[in-house]
């Protein structure tokens, strides 16, 4: 899933090391366990040293000069904060074939770009899901190119309705497929521009792609995008600082958000609330948001 040279940006060998040695709930590494993470440099730079002539990785090995004795001075001035210095490691992509092939033999999952082609818009939707977002758009540009372009418009527009709780993501998916089709699909759009599910992302593709003649959307559609949209952030990354600055501007350019908010007719709307009172800074904001989704689940009977 990388370019023609290797799959992506090298990883320092400590952080390789650490990864599986350190438990994830240890907040502070202890001396045994840096010792640990540092025995595991050694012997994962003496591997790697042995699979790079190979071509399974491209490796920059461990700088010699620290693994000198303590007392020895230095053949030349070091930089102290070059992590490279430590080990740096990617797989290329013979190693990455290789890896995936043996995932497969041990019996895991392991998709890889192309996979989904010959498959319906359903299983592009529900497959993207968990892929990188490089890996998405080279997945769906490649289904994209098998099929007419108003058909596949149509065709992952259907997939993309749900009220489970993958339907979010998937309809971001199908948004960020839409983005690569042409003006020759503008007509599945302006079909579901009616729909409760899709027609706040037909307005978004039509004005984006310059259409006339589109409808302004009611405040119900609105707060209904709105919550789906943060649902879907939420399943594609977490907590992250790019879902962060979108909370910290829903409530900051809608004055009375949480009031409208938790009334939303979406299965995620309390879940999306909790989400934006853990997430925003602002205490007073975050008991709000608390609050509406409290009366969110309550209206629910949650």
């Amino acid at each position: 899933m990388g370019d023609e040279s290797g799959t992506g940006a090298p990883v320092p060998l400590p952080a390789l090391a650490a990864s599986v040695i350190v438990p994830a709930d240890m907040a502070e590494p202890t001396n045994d366990v840096l010792e640990q993470v540092s025995d595991a440099m050694m012997r994962l730079d003496d591997q790697f040293r042995v699979l790079e002539p190979a071509g399974l990785v491209a490796y920059t090995p461990v700088d010699e000069a620290l693994m000198a004795d303590a007392g020895e001075e230095p053949a030349a001035p070091v930089d102290e904060t070059d992590v490279s210095r430590y080990g740096m490691v990617r797989l290329t992509l013979l190693g990455l074939y290789g890896l995936r092939a043996r995932l497969l033999e041990a019996g895991f999952e392991a998709p890889a770009v192309g996979d989904l082609v010959d498959k319906g818009a359903d299983a592009l939707l529900d497959g993207t899901a968990v892929f990188p977002l490089a890996a998405a758009h080279a997945e769906t540009e490649q289904w994209l190119d098998r099929r007419e372009p108003l058909a596949a418009a149509r065709e992952l527009l259907a997939a993309a309705r749900g009220v489970d709780d993958g339907a979010p993501l998937r309809r971001l998916r199908c948004q960020q497929a839409l983005s690569l089709v042409g003006a020759s699909a503008e007509p599945a759009l302006r079909e579901v521009l009616g729909d409760p599910e899709l027609g706040g992302l037909a307005r978004v593709w039509l004005a984006e792609h310059g259409a006339a003649d589109v409808p302004a959307p009611s405040q119900s559609l609105i707060f209904w995008l709105t919550i789906d949209t943060v649902a879907a952030q939420l399943a594609a990354e977490g907590n992250s600082e790019e879902l962060r600055s979108l909370v910290e501007g829903l409530a900051r350019q809608h004055s009375g958000f949480f009031d409208t908010a938790w009334r939303v007719e979406h299965p995620a709307t309390a879940d999306v609330l909790e989400a934006m009172g853990r997430l925003h800074p602002d205490k007073r904001i975050a008991k709000e948001a608390r609050k509406a989704a409290f009366k969110a689940r309550s209206q629910h009977g949650g």
